[in-house]
């Protein structure tokens, strides 16, 4: 019994170090075991680029074919990790970064018109996230649109409502690899009121350089 009376005495020392190595060795087989940081997804070099026209102050100048100006200027830019979940109250997955601009009409006519707000433009870019596509749009006056993005980066068919011209001349400037959303139409119960923008010119590098509305007026970027 003396013999015995030492080892019954380390027991609890021993039980302690063996949950220790137990738990070591759940570990390193099972490292999901552990808490793992959300996975961040982020925009490219190339997708970046399509936020150039949206620097902070940037102004854009358009002209119609009776000479008058309207000016629009970038008044807001953000860009920030957006937190995506996989159902609800789930924790926070991943990170998915977007990017998000606004633009105003600066111009003295803007500020005396009591529908401002029908001239107000935006433009959102969000990486793609896992299963989720990259996503960009743009607000311009009454339209929403889809900027596919993504085809024209990895060189795929464009969806259907948009395509890609070489070259556009506007307000004497020639613009390469235009964006045209063709003739918009309104619902069928609906008739456009001349300020309606019906037709959209884009470019990566400048953005809109030319909208048509529906009263016929050809606004040309400067």
């Amino acid at each position: 019994m003396p013999l015995l009376y030492p080892l019954v005495q380390r027991l609890p020392l021993l039980g302690s170090l063996m949950l220790t190595l137990l738990l070591g060795a759940c570990d390193s087989v099972m490292p999901g075991a552990e808490s793992e940081e959300p996975t961040h997804y982020t925009l490219s070099q190339q997708e970046q680029a399509w936020t150039t026209p949206y620097r902070l102050g940037e102004e854009w100048r358009f002209v119609n074919q009776a000479g008058y100006e309207r000016r629009y200027q970038v008044k807001g830019l953000s860009d920030k990790d957006q937190p995506g979940m996989a159902s609800k109250g789930a924790r926070v997955q991943y990170y998915q970064q977007e990017v998000g601009t606004r633009l105003e009409r600066v111009d003295s006519a803007y500020y005396e018109r009591a529908d401002a707000a029908r001239f107000a433009a935006s433009f959102t870019l969000g990486a793609a996230a896992g299963q989720q596509p990259l996503e960009a749009a743009l607000q311009w006056g009454n339209l929403q649109l889809p900027l596919p993005v993504a085809e024209l980066e990895n060189q795929q068919t464009l969806p259907a409502g948009v395509r890609l011209l070489p070259s556009l001349t506007a307000g004497g400037r020639i613009f390469n690899n235009v964006l045209e959303y063709p003739t918009l139409q309104p619902a069928a119960n609906q008739a456009a009121a001349a300020w309606q923008v019906q037709r959209v010119y884009y470019t990566k590098e400048y953005g809109v350089v030319r909208f048509v509305e529906a009263g016929g007026t050809v606004w040309d970027r400067l």
